[in-house]
């Protein structure tokens, strides 16, 4: 399969998955298939991740993107068997919640962990226009977000006895992605001001 037959095989299958959720009138159906989608989605990238990125075998980084799936796809898993053991009530409000902020300070460590060591792509990483259009500007950001993803973690399980759960992950996740973001975003137009 070549590079723009696997694009397109991927675009056309999300599109028709889209249009089957939207028709469906069972919600548990749409969102098994929905998650079915997503992992199978995940499988093929990991299968053909060297087609996809032009990231080359042999790099050690294309070992970074392939860790970078499993632990997408392992933590869809995780997500999924959440959800359904809170719409069988088997949790309770207290364990729901420390599911939930055990969740968010695995993604924000972990993929904290990882981010400057994934290479410039267009499927893995933060995916905002200026990091997408300029490598160096890529290599930022993600260092950025390497940086500042273990304080954000330790700030976040600081205030967890004493702010409202929802609004405290709305607020960590959204300065994860703002400070790299922002910061990635003015080096660029710095970069490229006379274009």
């Amino acid at each position: 399969m070549g590079k723009n037959s696997a694009r397109r095989f991927l675009y056309l299958a999300t599109m028709i998955v889209i249009v089957l959720i939207l028709f469906l009138q069972n919600k548990y159906i749409s969102v098994c298939l929905a998650i079915a989608f997503s992992l199978g989605a995940g499988v093929f990238l990991y299968k053909n991740i060297t087609l996809l990125t032009d990231v080359s075998e042999d790099r050690v980084k294309t070992r970074t993107l392939k860790k970078a799936i499993v632990f997408c796809l392992v933590m869809v898993i995780i997500a999924v068997v959440g959800i359904v053991l809170t719409e069988k009530e088997l949790f309770t409000e207290y364990t729901e919640r420390m599911f939930a902020n055990a969740f968010i300070i695995i993604i924000i460590v972990w993929f904290g962990n990882i981010a400057g060591k994934i290479p410039f792509n267009r499927y893995i990483g933060l995916r905002l226009p200026w990091l997408l259009a300029d490598e160096e500007t890529w290599n930022i950001g993600h260092r950025l977000l390497e940086y500042c993803s273990l304080p954000l973690a330790i700030i976040y399980l600081g205030l967890i006895p004493f702010v409202n759960n929802k609004n405290l992950a709305i607020c960590i996740v959204a300065l994860w992605i703002i400070i790299p973001g922002v910061i990635s975003y003015l080096f660029y137009r710095r970069k490229f001001k006379n274009y």
